[in-house]
């Protein structure tokens, strides 16, 4: 009985001793993020603010811009602002109604994200002015549909008039 005890344990032994553990390598992994861009869209078709007959009395034209999307994708915590210019709207002959008879109205924003942005309603587009500033806590969105409307003066010419709404982030 000894002797079968001694070689079950000698069996064992082998058996422990047979088990190999597999060699080992480590690899280490890493991913980069980088930081993306501050940018903004708005609609580069033209769009209408109406048709009305020419009158001997002031009155004020409207019409939706389309949507307006600020786009942050640089991460972390940032801040940006919104603006617009606009050129003098210009008909094919006589006096052209100037950008300060322009005014630009953000409306709701829709915020996608951490972010948090707020509308700033201006009267005159001569200059560069803000429109909406944001303050994010992350990668965000934040959309609109500006009404632009213009003051058109008494007595003005009939025709077609035109300009140029450019819109800027920074």
């Amino acid at each position: 009985m000894v002797r079968k005890l001694v070689l079950l344990l000698t069996t064992l032994g082998a058996m422990t001793i047979g088990i190999v553990l597999p060699a080992g390598a480590s690899t280490p992994a890493s991913f980069t993020l980088t930081s993306g861009t501050l940018s903004i869209s708005a609609p580069s078709a033209g769009i209408s603010l109406g048709t009305q007959v020419a009158s001997t009395t002031a009155s004020t034209m409207s019409g939706s811009l389309g949507a307006v999307v600020v786009s942050d994708q640089r991460g972390g915590p940032t801040t940006w602002t919104a603006s617009v210019i606009s050129t003098a709207f210009t008909p094919t002959a006589g006096p052209a109604d100037p950008a300060s008879n322009v005014s630009y109205s953000a409306g709701p924003i829709v915020d996608s994200g951490p972010v948090v942005a707020t509308a700033n309603p201006v009267t005159d587009l001569t200059g560069v002015v803000t429109v909406v500033t944001g303050v994010s806590t992350g990668i965000s969105t934040a959309t609109w549909s500006p009404t632009i409307s213009i003051l058109v003066p008494a007595n003005f010419a009939p025709g077609v008039y035109t300009a140029t709404i450019t819109s800027s982030v920074a």
